[in-house]
């Protein structure tokens, strides 16, 4: 990545679409902040997700607990200024529901049901707290699609059904 020459193990990743411009963009920003912040050099990077206002930027488990919170804050700031948007960085997490709740915050997840379609796919519905938590759920959504490969649909506790399908392709990791 420094020298700007992908090796043929990256390659494949980008060729089967496990990352994309995005993902080598934020990937150089990171290497170019490790200049500033030399705590970034122990984070691990995992994936992110342009969802129009937002970049959320998915790092590795525990990445974060190397970073304080001042730290944190300036890394931020820093991204925000490059990308020229809001920028919400979060761990990966084995278990989605950790990771769907932390996406969401300060929403609260309320509950989360896998539901088996007749076709024999899965989806996932997470209820929220409250309807107001629901002004980002195509960004959710899409999100967890291209991360963890699942569908979501979402709805408030408070009442009405939200669910909003985005379309995006199905390649998953290999």
């Amino acid at each position: 990545m420094k020298s700007g020459i992908l090796c043929p193990r990256c390659e494949e990743k980008i060729r089967t679409g496990l990352y994309d411009e995005l993902d080598i963009k934020i990937m150089k920003l990171f290497i170019e902040l490790e200049k500033e912040i030399s705590k970034l050099a122990k984070t691990g990077y995992v994936k992110a997700v342009d969802s129009g206002d937002t970049v959320y930027i998915i790092l590795k488990e525990d990445s974060l607990r190397n970073l304080d919170p001042d730290t944190f804050y300036t890394l931020r700031k820093k991204l925000k200024e490059k990308l020229g948007k809001n920028v919400k960085v979060i761990e990966d997490d084995k278990n989605i529901s950790r990771f769907i709740e932390k996406l969401v915050a300060p929403a609260r997840v309320v509950t989360i049901n896998k539901i088996w379609l007749p076709d024999g796919s899965e989806e996932m519905r997470v209820i929220l707290d409250r309807p107001r938590s629901l002004q980002t759920t195509s960004s959710v959504i899409e999100v967890v699609k291209k991360v963890k490969h699942v569908t979501l649909r979402i709805d408030s506790e408070k009442g009405r059904w939200m669910e909003r399908k985005v379309k995006i392709s199905e390649k998953k990791p290999t």
